[in-house]
């Protein structure tokens, strides 16, 4: 079927998945803290360019 696991793809990628898997979810813990920290949307965090609300939160009217 050409389906592979998340492990062995990784693996081909010369990467550790179970280091990968920490490493993501303690970026996202990070992000999710912060986020309640400073009382900002999550979504602003991970996109953080580009948004109406990031615009408009820092004074400056979207065009």
């Amino acid at each position: 079927m050409g389906l592979k696991t998340l492990s062995d793809h990784y693996a081909e990628l010369g990467a550790d998945f179970g280091e990968e898997i920490e490493r993501r979810a303690s970026d996202a813990k990070l992000i999710l803290e912060t986020a309640a920290k400073y009382g900002v949307p999550v979504d602003m965090l991970l996109k953080p360019t580009g948004s109406a609300a990031a615009v408009q939160i820092g004074g400056v009217k979207p065009p």
